[in-house]
């Protein structure tokens, strides 16, 4: 492999991970500062069952029995869900607007029992530094006839103290450069150490991210897939290359995984993680991956022998 693939083969891999890892959801969304909390009574609606998917951002009704039309902003019909499937109407403005069918006119078919979607009501209110319940939300429908709302509270949780994680990750990395710099006859087998550790948390990453904050609740399975064929191709680059032409891969793969995982920086800055992990562990992956990461990435510049 030659030196001057490196900076093309980076910006291929680090680009492509994030972007799979995101592509599913209209914002990459890791972390949020507001919880919603659906009320008793929308969670107890007879043969309906009720979910805050992607993010707090979607709304998914499961109809088992009976109809349910969700009204709009103007209280016009915009979605009916039974058993048959979801119908959306293309006359209703709040439909067209949420993108769940084109303008038009006519009932159209747009999913089944099951359907999620993207409603701006469930949007939080404008940021409060209080914690505590900020707001309600209420999308009103109608049941078998009768009007409910599917209504619940906004509440404020309190942001976490990112320091002791950036303490720890720079410090972290600074071991790793320090002994890679002062000991460059282990550069090779650093640079394969670190790049791998890299790799694999960003691969946690991408996996508990991607099942966690999927569009109409269901797992990203072409992204995670994506990113699995990528690490594949470089698991295979490093067993088939030998020598400087396998450091310089593990190193470029460290620099694709650090870089991947700077859309998980808002695990940081907000307390509720959209992750399969517990808050914690995703901030661990994290650290981990950005860290190992930038430790491959210093390989890149170390000879044996002499230091440049």
């Amino acid at each position: 492999m030659s030196k001057r693939c490196i900076a093309p083969l980076a910006a291929c891999v680090a680009l492509a991970v994030p972007a799979s890892a995101s592509a599913h959801a209209r914002t990459p969304t890791v972390a949020l500062d507001y919880r919603l909390v659906l009320d008793h009574a929308s969670r107890t609606v007879p043969g309906v069952e009720v979910a805050i998917l992607d993010g707090d951002r979607d709304l998914r009704l499961t109809v088992e029995r009976g109809t349910v039309t969700v009204l709009g902003d103007l209280g016009e019909p915009m979605l009916r869900i039974g058993p048959d499937g979801a119908y959306a109407n293309a006359a209703s403005p709040t439909a067209a607007a949420a993108k769940v069918v084109s303008q038009g006119s006519g009932w159209k078919r747009v999913g089944g029992s099951s359907f999620a979607w993207h409603d701006h009501r469930l949007s939080p209110p404008p940021y409060r530094s209080v914690p505590g319940p900020a707001g309600r939300f209420a999308i009103p429908a109608i049941v078998d006839g009768r009007h409910v709302e599917f209504a619940g509270s906004f509440v404020r949780t309190v942001r976490p103290s990112p320091w002791a994680w950036l303490a720890g990750g720079v410090l972290a990395t600074v071991v790793l450069v320090a002994a890679i710099w002062r000991r460059p006859r282990l550069r090779p087998e650093l640079a394969i150490a670190t790049g791998s550790l890299a790799v694999v948390a960003a691969l946690v990453a991408l996996v508990t991210f991607g099942a966690a904050d999927a569009p109409n609740g269901r797992v990203a399975w072409v992204q995670i897939a994506l990113g699995f064929g990528l690490a594949a191709a470089g698991a295979t680059g490093l067993l088939r290359l030998h020598g400087e032409s396998r450091t310089v891969l593990a190193g470029v793969l460290g620099v694709a995984a650090a870089v991947s995982s700077i859309g998980s920086l808002g695990v940081f800055r907000h307390s509720i993680v959209i992750s399969l992990l517990s808050p914690a562990l995703a901030r661990m992956v994290a650290t981990i991956a950005i860290a190992t990461g930038l430790a491959a990435a210093a390989t890149l510049f170390v000879r044996e022998g002499r230091h440049r």
